[in-house]
């Protein structure tokens, strides 16, 4: 018999759990809601805050079994319904969730919640018609939300809408002046001048003593992004250095060895295969631009991208959700290994477009080239080069999202994933010679026309004039590089790194 919990004692419980759950206390946030569950089950907040926390945890799969009991009980329960849509996101089961949201905007169509949440499934799919409907439907319902604001403005970044883009960071800077993220996202869009009246309102905000040193670092990395515009480059490092330590501080608990770890587990996986040197003729299904971050894979990306029969995905995470798993397993590779893995990671990329060729510009991808040769014969790698100096300050200058590239905000981290890449580059072309195309930025910006002319006939493509003219058809961007691929071919930061190296001395230990 279900016993229905008094209400005074119930809502002590509930703060209880809450500030459980805000100090990250995950399994006690389970532990202590899933007895009052038992105790009444027909309370919805149980159930979200046992789903989230199995989230949080990275459970995922408890995480969708607990919300959907939930929802079997409360089908139409709102906050469920945009939680296990966040899980199935989450778990890229991307149909899934749009069912999901699809389901609860029928419920209620101006439900804030919902709009923004599905909003982020049809970024992460780059439906971005279908995203800025969304969120400005949810702007028109509400536009105090602080994190609506800061996707919409995201948004118009990644589609090359720029001055909307601004108009929406303005907004927010009016409504919320506290906010760092904004001052970031504009840094991304905005050339400083000198005495340029951003640069001036950060500066302020970074001497706030209110201000938490976490909050400190988009505007830390925004200010040297402001200062190299101006040329002040010891400035600029000096607003680096203080970025990516402070970074660097979030990810207290990464060790380094994890990456050590993956690259010999790539090596010893394939050090005895013997790979097919013969190089496919036909139309490829797969395109890949691999390579450092930060060396010209945005602009190779676009390039490719501009051609008919190609569809730019940018960076897909297909592969390493994958093959960062598969590679320490110690199945053995042979035919029907390829053929099952072949046809599952394959059904992910044709999710994006079932007619063109899907073009993934992840660069850490140069970590799976061994299996993509196994699983698709036809596929194509290039392999964007650019002096390794200019790299490592590009990588170094830039805060990525999440705990991606954790290695790049320490120094010495830095330097030791640029020699595992070049160990295993090397190990790659000696398995796999005249497989991999290395395309050289440096070549790409003094001689766009025919490198460009290179780059497609090696994808076996038929030539067309847009992808000289990338900018002006060119795909969404979402990586750091979201201005610059937007403008014609510049040269401005070859050899860049030369204004650096008396203030970043790590740039001195890098050789070719």
């Amino acid at each position: 018999m279900t016993i229905k919990i008094d209400r005074v004692y119930l809502q002590k419980e509930l703060n209880k759990i809450n500030n459980f759950f805000i100090s990250g206390n995950y399994q006690t946030v389970i532990e202590k809601a899933s007895a009052l569950l038992k105790k009444d089950p027909t309370q919805v907040t149980f159930y979200n805050y046992i789903g989230l926390s199995h989230r949080q945890l990275g459970e995922l799969a408890k995480a969708e079994d607990i919300l959907k009991k939930g929802l079997q009980k409360y089908p139409k329960a709102l906050s469920i319904l945009c939680n296990l849509g966040s899980v199935y996101r989450q778990m890229e089961s991307f149909s899934d969730a749009e069912i999901i949201f699809d389901r609860a905007l029928k419920i209620n169509p101006k439900d804030t919640n919902i709009l923004i949440n599905f909003a982020n499934l049809k970024r992460d799919l780059n439906k971005y018609d279908e995203c800025l409907e969304l969120y400005e439907q949810a702007v028109l319902l509400n536009d105090n939300i602080e994190i609506l604001l800061i996707n919409l403005a995201g948004t118009y970044q990644i589609i090359g809408e720029f001055k909307k883009s601004k108009d929406v960071l303005n907004k927010l800077q009016l409504k919320f002046p506290n906010n760092v993220i904004a001052d970031k996202i504009f840094s991304n869009i905005n050339f400083y001048d000198q005495n340029d009246n951003h640069q001036e309102l950060m500066l302020k905000k970074i001497d706030n003593p209110e201000l938490i040193a976490e909050n400190k670092i988009p505007l830390y990395f925004a200010l040297a992004k402001s200062y190299s515009d101006q040329k002040n480059y010891k400035k600029s490092s000096e607003y680096f250095i203080k970025g990516n330590n402070e970074q660097s501080k979030i990810f207290k608990n990464y060790n380094f060895n994890e990456e050590l770890n993956l690259f010999n587990a790539i090596k010893q996986k394939f050090n005895n295969h013997i790979f097919d040197s013969i190089r496919s003729p036909k139309i490829p299904n797969l395109i890949f631009v691999v390579g450092l971050p930060r060396s010209g894979t945005t602009l190779t990306h676009q390039i490719i991208s501009s051609h008919s029969e190609v569809y730019g995905g940018g960076e897909l995470p297909v592969l390493n959700s994958i093959l960062s798993r598969k590679i320490f397993d110690s199945t053995k590779i042979n035919e029907n290994y390829i053929n099952n893995l072949s046809n599952e990671i394959l059904s992910l990329f044709k999710k994006f477009d079932q007619n063109l060729i899907i073009l993934d510009k992840s660069p850490l991808n140069f970590q799976w080239i061994g299996f993509i040769k196994l699983l698709f014969p036809e596929a194509k790698i290039i392999h964007c080069k650019r002096n390794l100096k200019d790299t490592a300050l590009s990588i170094y200058k830039n805060i990525f999202d999440g705990s991606t590239l954790t290695w790049s905000y320490n120094q010495e981290n830095l330097l030791n994933f640029i020699n595992l890449y070049k160990d295993l580059m090397r190990f790659w072309h000696t398995k796999i010679p005249n497989y991999i195309y290395d395309c050289e930025y440096e070549q790409l910006v003094n001689n766009q026309a025919a490198e460009t002319r290179k780059i497609i006939n090696f994808c076996n493509l038929d030539w067309e004039d847009d992808c000289l003219n990338f900018t002006k058809k060119g795909s969404p961007i979402k990586t750091v590089s979201i201005a610059q691929a937007r403008k014609p071919i510049y040269k401005t930061s070859v050899n860049l790194s030369e204004n650096y190296k008396d203030y970043l001395l790590f740039l001195n230990k890098i050789e070719a």
